[in-house]
C-alpha cells in the first residue's frame, strides 16, 4: 500500500489509479486535477493527454510533457481554492500549487485551471500561471544610486 502522490490521504490502489488505468473517471473538477498531478508523478504521459480537452488537445505537446514529468522531483499538490466542479457542474475551477524540484532547485507551479464536463467525463480545459512574487535578496537600487554593477554610472545610465 502507498499513498496517493494527489495528497488525498487515500491509497493509490483505491484513488488515482484506477483513473490512469482507465477503469473508472473523475467524478469531479478536483479529482480530475488530482489524478492529472498524479499522472505527472506517475508519468502517466497518455492520461495526462486524455484528460486535456479534445478541442485544443493538439497543443499538447507529450514530449514536453514527458521531459518535466521524468526530470522533476514531484513534492506535493496543495489546492488552494475550488469553484463548482462538482458531480452535477459542467463547468469548474482550481487553484493548485504543485511542488516539485529539477536539479535540486525547489520550485512551486502555481495555476488557476478551468475543467469542462463533456459527455459526462471531466476535461482539463485550459489554465493561468499565477505569478510569483519575487523576493528582492538586497536593498531596492534607485534610478539615481550607483549602479550594483560596479561600473561607476548611475544605474539609471547604466543596466537599469
Amino acid at each position: 500500500m502507498s499513498n496517493c502522490p494527489c495528497d488525498s490521504g487515500k491509497d493509490y490502489s483505491k484513488c488515482c489509479e484506477p483513473f490512469h488505468k482507465g477503469d473508472s473517471l473523475p467524478a469531479t473538477a478536483e479529482e480530475t486535477m488530482r489524478s492529472r498531478y498524479s499522472a505527472f508523478v506517475k508519468s502517466e504521459i497518455d492520461y495526462i493527454y486524455e484528460s486535456h480537452n479534445p478541442d485544443t488537445r493538439g497543443e499538447v505537446n507529450k514530449e514536453e510533457i514527458k521531459t518535466w514529468s521524468e526530470n522533476s522531483e514531484w513534492q506535493g499538490l496543495e489546492i488552494l481554492d475550488v469553484q463548482k466542479g462538482k458531480e452535477t457542474d459542467d463547468i469548474g475551477r482550481i487553484e493548485f500549487v504543485a511542488h516539485y524540484a529539477v536539479e535540486d532547485e525547489e520550485l512551486d507551479h502555481q495555476e488557476v485551471a478551468d475543467f469542462i464536463k463533456k459527455d459526462g467525463r471531466w476535461y482539463f480545459h485550459d489554465g493561468v500561471i499565477v505569478k510569483q512574487q519575487i523576493q528582492r535578496e538586497g536593498p531596492k537600487v534607485g534610478r539615481n544610486d550607483p549602479c550594483p554593477c560596479g561600473s561607476g554610472k548611475k544605474h539609471k545610465k547604466c543596466c537599469l
